[in-house]
């Protein structure tokens, strides 16, 4: 079957409000609010609308709920120029998270409510859609539609990707479902502990399916190996950090991205790193998602053009109207 798509994300979306605050106040206590702005969130949605941003040819398939969030949600895939053509309507509320950054601690928490979760069809979930990506890009969060894509996608080649993002019960079937895992700290560590041996550790997982296995280590970088390359990268460095939520999602659109264009598996972490890096100097997981110039010129000489996100930034500081 003919490749209509680099990836498709497999995830129901999900209502961001990203709050930039000096730091998570006492009980009975307050806290000062320095910006905010709605955004679309998730996972597997926002490395999705990375891939499209940086220029690859992604989808969706997932869920919103009949609310205006969902709405927006939808919109915003759009927005970053992803294929809506398979995200369903399910009567209820949209997933809504508050995502609070700390400018003290560089930390970020969030505050959930979930939303339509509901099985979608056969239909919904059709074979020949799965089978015309190339990759299908999978958060740990567990759904009969996730199950029945992995199904379409191992039978038909299209490698899985996941975002072993939080350690979950099923971390076992995750890890055998993958053909390139990316794990965050907390997944790592979920699975080795404390052991810092993380090239190792990465590879010790090749022999249960994967054919990447990677780890993002936050302030120290990321660590990884295909069985044939070994790579430690350490993290950029130079420009303020405003917020990380959406990093580990990000990471993984670039890292997609370049490994889809065939570059070599340092040179595509050292490219998700820079996504990464660039997107964590604004507010929200999508604000700063940068353009492939804008990854090459970081690259090249160390600096990120802020001005070109300025729309984007008003974009989404307006763009929820309250009657």
């Amino acid at each position: 079957m003919d490749k209509v798509f680099d990836v498709i994300g497999v995830e129901n979306l999900i209502m961001d409000f990203a709050l930039r605050i000096d730091r998570l106040p006492e009980t009975d206590g307050m806290t000062e609010l320095h910006d905010y702005l709605w955004q679309s969130g998730g996972n597997a949605s926002s490395a999705i609308a990375a891939l499209a941003r940086l220029g690859a040819k992604c989808a969706m398939l997932g869920t919103i709920g009949t609310d205006e969030f969902g709405k927006f949600c939808k919109n915003d895939m759009i927005y970053h120029g992803v294929d809506v053509s398979h995200i369903y309507q399910q009567e209820g509320q949209t997933t809504f998270c508050v995502c609070l950054a700390e400018e003290e601690t560089q930390g970020r928490s969030f505050v959930s409510i979930k939303g339509v979760n509901e099985p979608l069809t056969d239909e919904q979930v059709d074979e020949d859609f799965i089978a015309s990506a190339k990759y299908i890009h999978c958060s740990v969060i567990e759904s009969d539609a996730k199950r029945r894509a992995i199904a379409y996608a191992k039978k038909h080649n299209v490698l899985v990707s996941y975002d072993a993002g939080s350690y979950r019960d099923n971390a076992e079937q995750i890890v055998d479902d993958s053909d390139i895992l990316i794990m965050s700290h907390q997944f790592y560590k979920g699975m080795f502990g404390n052991n810092d041996k993380y090239v190792e550790n990465c590879r010790s997982l090749l022999a249960r399916g994967p054919q990447i296995v990677i780890v993002t280590l936050g302030s120290m970088g990321c660590a990884g190996t295909d069985g044939t390359t070994d790579f430690r990268l350490p993290p950029f460095s130079g420009h303020t950090i405003v917020d990380t939520t959406g990093a580990g999602d990000v990471f993984h659109g670039g890292f997609l991205y370049a490994h889809n264009m065939g570059w070599g598996l340092e040179q595509c972490a050292r490219f998700a790193s820079a996504v990464s890096y660039i997107n964590c100097t604004s507010l929200g997981g999508r604000v700063g998602i940068p353009d492939r110039e804008m990854v090459e010129q970081f690259l090249a000489d160390g600096t990120i053009d802020s001005s070109r996100l300025e729309e984007r930034r008003k974009h989404y500081r307006s763009v929820m109207h309250f009657q």
